[in-house]
């Protein structure tokens, strides 16, 4: 197992020194607040030409890495590439994401995680082993939980990979798909398309306030239970 974590740390600093080599030292310390948004992604995805889409994917799959919300990225995905190419990379990228932060939380941090986030996310956990996709979905479509803290908590949950990753690609599905919707409407917000789409996003972006409140009524019980 000591084997095993000390490659997969190999490859991860490895992936890491790569990806600030490509795109310079000098333009990640001297932009890093400029870059880390819809338009400065766009910049500097569309600055690599035809590995644009794989430069896109590999910054999504890195992003938990950064500690940045994923939002921003998925918005820029729908403003670099469009609405429906936007969705499928950005779909790929998180995928990947949550793949590799799963698999950190079950086999490299599961202690550190679990002593970590089991005291802040407690009642994020048995019904993982027992209703895995459902729970997963719900809490991708409903992000009261981040995105990233969701899956190191399955991480250190009884769920398998299968379950995981089915529940995570259908929960993120309409939230990327608005959000997306929303970047390919930023080159034209006086079009009615942008409109609906915003207004989709901010229904998207109050869920997790809507369902607190829900959750605070009197015989409501989260969706959630006790982390093993």
């Amino acid at each position: 197992m000591f084997s095993l974590r000390l490659a997969v740390v190999c490859i991860w600093a490895i992936a890491i020194i790569v990806s600030i080599a490509v795109i310079g030292p000098g333009t990640l310390l001297n932009n890093y607040h400029r870059y880390f948004t819809p338009h400065g992604i766009h910049q500097l995805v569309l600055s690599y030409g035809d590995y644009a889409s794989i430069i896109y994917i590999g910054m999504q799959a890195l992003r938990p890495f950064t500690f940045l919300p994923a939002t921003p990225f998925t918005i820029a995905g729908g403003y670099i590439f469009g609405h429906y190419y936007g969705l499928f990379l950005s779909t790929i990228g998180t995928t990947i994401a949550a793949t590799i932060s799963f698999f950190m939380s079950r086999y490299l941090f599961r202690d550190y995680i679990k002593n970590k986030l089991g005291g802040k996310y407690a009642g994020v956990g048995d019904r993982l082993g027992e209703k895995g996709i459902f729970v997963v979905m719900a809490m991708r479509l409903i992000p009261v939980v981040p995105f990233d803290a969701v899956s190191y908590v399955a991480g250190i949950s009884s769920i398998g990979y299968r379950d995981y990753i089915i529940g995570t690609v259908l929960g993120e599905l309409p939230g990327a798909f608005i959000f997306t919707m929303l970047g390919s409407s930023l080159k034209n917000i006086e079009s009615p398309y942008f409109i609906l789409s915003l207004i989709f996003a901010i229904i998207l972006l109050l869920l997790p306030i809507f369902y607190k409140q829900l959750v605070k009524s009197p015989g409501q019980k989260d969706l959630t239970v006790q982390i093993k």
